[in-house]
């Protein structure tokens, strides 16, 4: 509603050109008051980049926000005009640029409405029988406009385009920067959305005198801004296409463009990323050293260095990169270096968080830990691998570990998982009391799901949560066995042992090509260890004629175990069946390399990248919702995940570890494990006898 005075007396004033003359200096009056509400605002803002306490310069600009949306409120409030068009643009900039400043706001792209709305009353005004609706920028941008005009105009394109780049909508910005382009070839043409860049560049923006209207951020500003954010995108989408030259193309131009220091360490991380993907290790490495450099809140680029050097097999390097990003990850920095910049719009508020997460995404620290854990367990530094995982233990049970808003790029297996490999590590270590602790403590949550049989007909069908469970449950029976054996108390050695081998029988495969179903190959690689673990057992509590049985069922189990023909041979030489024993080693000896690799095609170790995704999502689902939730997959690849699940169980370390540790325990008590290749056992003097008569 238009502003009018009271009729007056003189006879000038009342006349209808004087009512114009008043409403006009009334109109300049408002708009001169307005002016200056702005600038105060402005100026309000700007003091409180002295402020030493966030907390109050936080609430001044708040304050500040609340200001300018009440200005711009009573600005809309009457019909747009001429005059006061360009103080409408430029409050509504403001008000916009100052939402940017907000931590983690993300809502940069619902302000393009209000620009719409703004751009209808300029179109109202500037262009006569122009229609609101489509094509705004168009109509507004086709005529001619005052200087004061066409630096707020400007401005608000600039604003728009950020606004746009925000929503994902590429097509528009480069329409856009095409109207805005003052070089005739551009406006000429027609581009891709690989050339935004290019036209954001050949953007002519007009030199911005001191004027009597105060912005926030000058235009100048914001086109640097946006040529770093749309080049920074076109790398990131050059990246998740695997075109990594032409990502680096547009990745250097972002790192030469305007932008914090996160965002430099990050267009840099991206950068080390493509190198390294192009066969280019020591130029990752450099350009990973300058994220850090640049900025050490830039922890991504600290991750894929562990990443490089555990691919190069620098154990030692990997180790240190992943104890640095530990320790960095548990004493976070409080300092934010988007605050070096001295204006609120940002590349940071322009591409969020989402755009970039496959690429410098970082893993929390619990998912550190268990790196660190694995890593050692596998470079046998199991001292620092038992360490490492008793950590992780007790750090999980203070932390429910929640899901972040994007995937990790190193997720934490099921909690089981952890449990198994924990206990495999203490084992290793000789810290058996421990490792009983460890299994005790999954089994109490383990006992309740493995209850009833389980029949397999389909492969296609074959995995569900009952044979996960029964599959963690018999291995923890299994290492536990062993834990036992070594602290000398064979009887409760053998009753885990046992509960391994029945907990396995609940697992009965159909006829539906048993042979070859995966599931069925690794329960025969537990039952033949939990068979030769009691048969190990049996005969340190005297048992021999038990021993022959448990040795002959894990031959039936599995033929190619190793260490089963020693137990065998042992038992049977003590039972005083010294002729079938040594038929028995002959024939071991003739088949040893058979055997061999018969083992070794079925239990295959895998190393790398194999590695690192085998326990995240095909021997289940990732930890969510509880302990055992898991995710669904296509039944189409469940025999892949069933294949993938042997190779876990073989290369997990706790099999391995109960090999490492069978057959040498006495009566009197533990005794330190030997250390022996493939199948050349022959520990026991009872072997050696046999390998002098059999010459």
């Amino acid at each position: 509603m238009r502003l009018r005075s009271a009729p007056r007396t003189s006879e000038g004033l009342g006349s209808p050109g004087g009512e114009m003359e008043v409403d006009a200096a009334e109109d300049e009056d408002c708009r001169t008051w307005w002016t200056q509400e702005n600038n105060d605002i402005i100026r309000a803002w700007k003091d409180s980049e002295t402020f030493v306490d966030t907390d109050i310069r936080r609430q001044r600009r708040q304050q500040c926000r609340s200001d300018l949306l009440h200005l711009l409120q009573k600005i809309q409030g009457l019909p747009p005009e001429p005059l006061s068009l360009p103080l409408e643009l430029s409050v509504l900039y403001n008000m916009v640029i100052a939402q940017c400043d907000i931590p983690g706001a993300g809502r940069l792209a619902e302000h393009s409405v209000q620009v719409q709305d703004v751009l209808s009353r300029a179109v109202e005004v500037l262009v006569p029988g122009g229609t609101a609706g489509t094509g705004l920028w168009e109509q507004v941008l086709s005529g001619a406009h005052s200087w004061e005009m066409t630096c707020a105009l400007y401005r608000l394109a600039g604003l728009q385009g950020a606004l746009w780049l925000s929503g994902g909508r590429l097509r528009d910005a480069v329409d856009l920067f095409s109207l805005l382009s003052q070089t005739p070839d551009l406006q000429n043409s027609s581009h891709e959305e690989n050339d935004l860049p290019r036209l954001i560049r050949a953007w002519k923006v007009p030199v911005e005198e001191p004027g009597t209207i105060l912005t926030l951020q000058t235009t100048g500003h914001i086109k640097e801004v946006l040529y770093n954010a749309a080049s920074l995108l076109q790398g990131v989408a050059a990246m998740k296409t695997s075109e990594f030259p032409r990502a680096v193309t547009f990745l250097q131009e972002a790192a030469g463009s305007l932008c914090s220091s996160r965002g430099l360490a990050e267009i840099y991380t991206c950068l080390g990323y493509s190198f390294y993907k192009m066969g280019k290790p020591q130029v990752s490495l450099q350009y990973w050293q300058r994220a850090l450099k640049t900025d050490f809140g830039c922890l991504s680029a600290l991750y894929h260095s562990s990443v490089l050097y555990r691919d190069t097999g620098a154990t030692e390097s990997e180790l240190e990169a992943l104890a640095l990003l530990h320790a960095a990850l548990e004493s976070p920095s409080s300092g934010d270096s988007s605050r070096k910049m001295p204006f609120p719009l940002r590349t940071e508020c322009i591409i969020g968080s989402a755009v970039l997460s496959s690429f410098v995404h970082t893993p929390s620290s619990l998912e550190v830990k268990y790196l660190m854990a694995r890593m050692s367990l596998r470079s046998r530094s199991i001292e620092q691998a038992a360490g490492h995982y008793l950590e992780l233990l007790s750090a999980l049970l203070d932390d429910p570990h929640p899901q972040g808003l994007h995937p990790s790029p190193a997720p934490l297996p099921r909690i089981p998982i952890i449990h198994l490999e924990a206990a495999a590590s203490l084992l290793e270590n000789e810290r058996f009391q421990d490792a009983v602790t460890v299994c005790s403590e999954l089994l109490e949550r383990l006992g309740h799901v493995t209850g009833g049989v389980l029949r397999i007909d389909d492969p296609h069908k074959a995995m569900s949560e009952q044979l996960n469970c029964i599959l963690w449950a018999s291995s923890t029976h299994l290492l536990q066995g062993e834990a036992w054996g070594m602290l000398g108390d064979h009887r409760e050695s053998i009753a885990d042992f046992t509960r391994c081998i029945n907990l396995l029988a609940k697992v009965q495969c159909g006829d539906y090509g048993s042979g070859e179903l995966a599931q069925n190959k690794v329960c025969g690689i537990l039952k033949a260890a939990a068979f030769l673990g009691r048969g190990n057992g049996f005969l340190q509590t005297g048992d021999e004629a038990k021993a022959v049985m448990s040795a002959k069922l894990s031959l039936q189990s599995d033929p190619a175990f190793p260490g089963v023909a020693s137990c065998l041979v042992d038992a049977l030489w003590r039972l005083g069946r010294k002729e079938e024993a040594a038929c028995q080693w002959r024939m071991f000896q003739s088949n040893k390399d058979k055997l061999h690799q018969q083992w070794e095609g079925s239990a295959p170790v895998p190393d790398g990248d194999q590695a690192e995704g085998l326990f995240h999502g095909h021997i289940s689902g990732q930890r969510t919702g509880g302990l055992y939730t898991e995710r669904r997959e296509d039944g189409d690849r469940s025999h892949l995940r069933l294949q993938r699940l042997q190779r876990n169980l073989c290369s997990s370390g706790f099999i391995q570890s109960y090999i490492g540790y069978r057959g040498c325990r006495r009566s009197g008590g533990p005794e330190t494990p030997q250390k022996t290749p493939g199948l050349e056992i022959s520990r026991h003097n009872n072997l050696r006898r046999i390998q002098i008569q059999s010459m």
